[in-house]
């Protein structure tokens, strides 16, 4: 039922709800929450289709839905909290507070990876993702360990946009390091219980789950068995519309409870830290944009098997949207719902660009990435002889230690980067354990070398970093 609110803000939302119960209907969606909060209050907040079908219970707007990457903005918060208390500052060396487990500088200075850029995705750690069912978990390694295997920086701090979960596996040790907690019990101390976010919990709650949570469906509608991730302060966190839009309405300072931030540090959240291209920058912790007009749009979406989830917030307007979904490809309902509430509110409002990225173009070989080089790769154990040779715009190849040469295809130009995909088997335990083979090459020019990482993948979305390093061959 639309809320009485609603009637006050008079917006019709009935074309959109019935959008989603055609969805939920005909099967291409199972559970759908939608909120709306506009100058403070809550407008609408509704559950559609099934939160967990096979044992019959409906997806409400206190359904708490896996966030996945929606996580992240609830992480950077958490330690925003300790930033405000004295205990962190943003611009240091993130180095300066792990304790173990450090960030090591192989293609740049690990001094230049403060705490700031781990949250907005440039600190030159590259990005991961790896998943474990409940009697997988003991493959699944501390922030510490995984830092130790995977905390190589891929390209120097602040030189190019790459999505780290590794960099949220910082953050998550480095708030353990300072309070003595685990990310997820300092999350709901610091934000989600002062907050009153009663319906939120962390992923890791395994009593939790089961029985609190909406089930997570595969594309064609089937349940995928319960999983976490190899970076929980990234993807883990569960909450329902109802908690999410109120935060929501906390980062546009709409303060109703618990004041666990000042206004200035909320500022601090949402401050650029790498503009795109496009003109998309990164937070800490968020994206930002504008529209047209020069309003800022403050966002972020969370995709990984069984979630599709959007949020975005128009401070000028004091306006938020979200879309929860428990399905892998929810993504396109969540854009249209967005879209459509938003441009009843905002007829200029269009799909925005929501990467800080640049978008890839045809490859057209250039002097300082054309020709033959070597060097080696490493992470998770590996230490393996790389050859790499870029013969022309479109003939290019990849060898490993004594393994036969492969062809490099799909290749293209971001930016100043060398994007392209390849096959191969990496010695490290992660790859031959998952049998990742499938390669995605991005590399950049970096003081006469060539830099950055290859992702090793499987059919199972595994997505394994290995760090470049590389310098012309002689021959």
């Amino acid at each position: 039922m639309i809320s009485s609110a609603a009637q006050l803000d008079k917006r019709d939302f009935g074309p959109v709800r019935n959008k989603i119960l055609n969805e939920t209907a005909r099967g291409a969606a199972t559970g759908v929450a939608v909120a709306v909060a506009h100058n403070g209050k809550i407008v609408w907040e509704e559950g559609f289709g099934w939160a967990n079908r096979e044992a019959a219970v409906k997806a409400t707007s206190r359904t708490p839905f896996n966030l996945a990457s929606l996580t992240k903005p609830f992480t950077t918060t958490t330690l925003m909290t300790l930033v405000a208390e004295g205990k962190l500052s943003l611009d240091s060396p993130a180095n300066n507070y792990l304790p173990k487990s450090k960030i090591v500088g192989t293609n740049g200075s690990a001094d230049a990876a403060t705490v700031r850029l781990l949250g907005a995705h440039v600190s030159g750690l590259p990005t991961m993702f790896a998943m474990f069912d409940r009697n997988e978990a003991n493959l699944a390694r501390s922030p510490e360990a995984l830092l130790t295997e995977y905390g190589s920086l891929a390209y120097p701090p602040g030189s190019c946009f790459e999505y780290s979960n590794i960099g949220f596996a910082a953050l998550s040790a480095i708030g353990s390091k300072l309070t003595g907690v685990e990310i997820g019990t300092l999350m709901a101390q610091s934000v989600l219980t002062p907050l009153g976010l009663d319906d939120s919990f962390f992923g890791t709650s395994v009593a939790r789950v089961p029985t609190g949570g909406a089930v997570r469906y595969d594309s064609s509608g089937n349940p995928i068995p319960d999983y976490t991730t190899a970076t929980p302060a990234s993807g883990e966190l569960y909450a329902s519309a109802h908690d999410l839009v109120r935060f929501a309405m906390f980062n546009m300072k709409n303060h109703y409870r618990a004041r666990i931030l000042d206004d200035r540090w909320i500022e601090e959240l949402h401050k650029p830290v790498f503009v795109g291209p496009s003109g998309v920058a990164t937070t800490f912790g968020w994206f930002t944009t504008h529209l047209k007009s020069g309003e800022r749009v403050i966002f972020k979406a969370g995709g990984q098997p069984g979630v599709s989830t959007d949020l975005y917030m128009v401070p000028s307007e004091n306006l938020a949207c979200l879309v929860l979904t428990n399905r892998t490809d929810g993504r396109e309902l969540c854009l249209s719902v967005c879209n459509e509430i938003l441009s009843s509110y905002l007829p200029e409002w269009r799909q925005l660009e929501e990467t800080a990225g640049p978008s890839p173009s045809p490859f057209v070989i250039t002097s300082s990435l054309g020709g033959h080089w070597q060097g080696t790769l490493t992470n998770d154990g590996a230490k393996m002889q790389v050859r790499l040779k870029i013969e022309s715009s479109d003939s290019a190849t990849l060898q490993f230690d004594d393994q036969p040469a492969e062809k490099i295809t799909e290749m293209h130009l971001e930016g100043v980067g060398f994007t392209g995909a390849s096959n191969g088997v990496i010695e490290s335990p992660d790859a031959r354990r998952t049998e990742a083979k499938a390669l995605s090459l991005k590399l950049i020019s970096h003081e006469g070398m060539l830099v950055g990482r290859i992702l090793a993948t499987d059919s199972k979305t595994v997505v394994l970093p290995y760090v470049l390093n590389l310098n012309r061959a002689s021959t």
